[in-house]
């Protein structure tokens, strides 16, 4: 009896241990977030793109691609910012130009952002905040937005960061955005601009 007591005691324990082992590799590999598995319905036809932004200023790029409901994905890296790393850059979703639009950015020093942008009018839909899984310096960010309706999920490098809800604008453009907050000029490479349709 305790011969079969300690033998399924101990299978009990490696099954455990067997399936948390399995939940921490799906997560690591980004099971957690997963991005859609069919080719996407529309591509950049010419990434990479690069997009410079003088030093205090902002530079914005929209790709000619509009959508309401949509997975959009970019990658960008830093190529050079001569300060100290005060900068931002990302994707824009829902543009009505390039001076009305929603903005998810992520700078080299670690931190993220959700805006709406609608002039010289700037509303921090998330503050920027300090995030993880945000790559630093010249490391390339893999941002993600997932909208359906008036909300948005937002991902860096596959992980979850945040979702939003704001209805001002339920279609657009999507585009590229470069910020720099310093005396210096920001330029950034994107690639792999592409969307999926819902």
């Amino acid at each position: 009896m305790n011969r079969w007591l300690w033998r399924g005691g101990v299978g009990l324990l490696i099954l455990i241990l067997a399936v948390g082992l399995a939940l921490v590799m799906a997560l690591l590999m980004g099971f957690n977030s997963p991005r859609p598995i069919r080719p996407p319905d529309w591509q950049a036809a010419d990434s990479p793109l690069t997009l410079e932004a003088a030093p205090h200023t902002t530079a914005v790029k929209l790709l000619g691609r509009s959508c309401d409901d949509f997975t959009l994905e970019i990658e960008a890296a830093l190529i050079s910012d001569l300060g100290s790393g005060f900068n931002g850059y990302g994707l824009v979703y829902r543009a009505q130009d390039d001076a009305r639009y929603y903005v998810f950015t992520a700078g080299s020093d670690g931190y993220y952002a959700v805006l709406r942008v609608d002039g010289i009018e700037e509303t921090p839909l998330v503050s920027w905040q300090q995030f993880t899984h945000v790559h630093r310096g010249v490391q390339a960010n893999r941002l993600r937005a997932d909208c359906a309706g008036t909300a948005c999920n937002l991902y860096i490098n596959d992980e979850y960061a945040t979702t939003v809800e704001d209805g001002t604008w339920l279609d657009g453009d999507v585009g590229l955005w470069t910020r720099s907050f310093e005396d210096s000029a920001v330029t950034v490479r994107f690639k792999n601009a592409r969307v999926w349709l819902k």
